[in-house]
């Protein structure tokens, strides 16, 4: 026979050779959805029938699917940000309506459906997490008397009234009066609640320039990035407050997971920069100058899967920004500011009157 006639090492080597084929040429050929009023539909068809495991994180509006594929895609659609890489998919839910605890995923030969529920509940609002920096034994700057932890809660606490008005939001706010809490602290708090948005509130200050002024946007960073990923990855207990048990404790899943997420914080967060920058520049530049946006790899925008800005709102070492920051008046303009662009974010319009 044949086989009789090649040596052991060549037949090991030329099996390992079929199953690398085998294995290394599967990849996902299709992609589509459906919708329905019951059910979102995702449609991922294999260049061959496969085996695959299915993950949920619904703290993290995350789908995790393990399965053989070679092809790194990414596709996105309206309520769906879909990923891919070595050996795994990751679906981003990005419609809050969607019940990613109920969702489920089957095999129909080379194609596998995931099954997203819409909530039984009639409301779904998203969720908005404002941020007051410093508080407690933390008091920010201090310029004339004036602490930093005390202006970014005033304009925070109207922010927090605007959007409890309007039943389409649930806001949160990271400390309700003059508590510290730490960084670690309100990045937990963000990630319990599953939060759409968070916005973190600051005052800026230049001991070198009182001349300064202006309002300044910060995102994530690329640096940001690789140092939360690096964190999660040796660190499982900390990856345990964004992500389920099964993701923080496969360093593989967490670093993939970690990256897909932390990317569209900083994409995300980028827009809505964008958007509440240009609304500064509209109604806002006369009262304090208009200023750019800048990436850092501050600490509360690291939170995985979260549009995350801080924005420090005018210069307390400044007089004139300081006199404007104390005014009640115009922190609420600066709060109605900040509520338009939430709203344009979400590609909502404003409250009729009497709604």
């Amino acid at each position: 026979m044949i086989s009789t006639l090649i040596s052991y090492p060549i037949r090991v080597f030329l099996l390992l050779c079929f199953l690398s084929l085998v294995v290394f040429a599967q990849k996902v050929e299709r992609i589509s959805v459906g919708v329905d009023k019951h059910l979102y539909r995702v449609y991922i068809t294999l260049t061959h029938p496969s085996w695959f495991k299915f993950i949920k994180d619904p703290k993290r509006d995350l789908l995790i699917i393990k399965v053989p594929n070679d092809k790194k895609f990414e596709r996105e659609f309206y309520s769906v940000l879909i990923k891919g890489s070595k050996n795994l998919i990751t679906l981003l839910v990005k419609n809050p309506k969607l019940d990613v605890y109920r969702a489920k995923a089957i095999k129909r030969y080379r194609t596998i459906v995931v099954l997203i529920p819409f909530k039984n509940t009639r409301n779904a609002p998203y969720k908005i997490v404002i941020d007051p920096g410093h508080g407690g034994k933390d008091s920010g700057a201090i310029y004339g008397g004036v602490k930093e932890k005390v202006v970014n809660y005033q304009i925070a606490l109207k922010l927090y009234h605007l959007l409890k008005e309007d039943p389409r939001f649930k806001p949160y706010l990271t400390r309700w009066g003059d508590r510290y809490i730490s960084l670690a602290g309100r990045q937990k708090f963000t990630a319990k609640v599953g939060a759409d948005l968070f916005i973190s509130i600051h005052a800026n200050a230049n001991p070198y320039n009182p001349n300064r002024r202006g309002v300044e946007f910060y995102v994530l960073s690329d640096k940001g990035i690789r140092l939360k990923i690096r964190d999660l990855v040796e660190h499982p207990e900390h990856a345990k407050a964004f992500f389920s048990e099964t993701i923080a404790h496969n360093r593989y899943l967490t670093k993939e997971v970690a990256k897909t997420t932390l990317e569209i914080t900083q994409d995300e967060g980028e827009e809505f920069a964008r958007i509440l920058q240009h609304l500064w520049c509209i109604n806002l530049r006369n009262l304090i100058p208009c200023g750019g946006i800048y990436k850092r790899a501050f600490a509360v925008l690291k939170v995985p899967g979260v549009p995350a800005i801080l924005v420090e709102v005018g210069y307390l070492s400044n007089p004139t920004d300081r006199k404007i920051l104390l005014n009640p008046s115009d922190q609420w303009k600066i709060a109605r500011t900040l509520y338009r662009a939430i709203l344009e974010y979400f590609d909502l319009k404003p409250l009729k009157e009497g709604k």
